[in-house]
């Protein structure tokens, strides 16, 4: 490593997968030859975090997203339906009015108009 700069850009190739040099050898097997040991313990295990704990955490975050805006969408929904139906009540109440109106200006009996306006009001 020549300067700090090329080191950082080495690791940066690294953390991507690419192991190779300049020259096409692949830098794990000269650091694996010349450290040992060593070097394949620590290798081994930054590829097991990197690759499990790293990706695990970004797909974690991303299901998350996923679920949270379901469950916004949900509420979002259910509102929307207890709307509805307040809207076609007060709509159907006003239908009900209008027609009880009809049947007193004809002069039919406001009696058999009560009889139907159960089924229209609702809880």
């Amino acid at each position: 490593f020549s300067t700090v700069q090329v080191s950082m850009f080495t690791c940066f190739r690294f953390m991507l997968g690419d192991f190779g040099t300049r020259g096409g050898k692949n830098l794990v097997v000269a650091l694996s030859e010349h450290y040992g040991f060593w070097f394949n313990g620590v290798f081994g295990i930054w590829m097991i975090v990197v690759i499990f704990g790293v990706f695990n955490i970004i797909s974690a975050i991303f299901v998350d997203a996923t679920i949270t805006g379901l469950k916004h969408n949900e509420v979002k929904k259910k509102y929307v339906e207890q709307y509805e139906k307040q809207f076609v009540r007060e709509k159907l109440t006003v239908l009900m009015e209008r027609i009880r109106i009809l049947y007193e200006a004809s002069g039919i009996n406001s009696r058999d108009f009560n009889m139907m306006r159960p089924a229209f009001s609702g809880p």
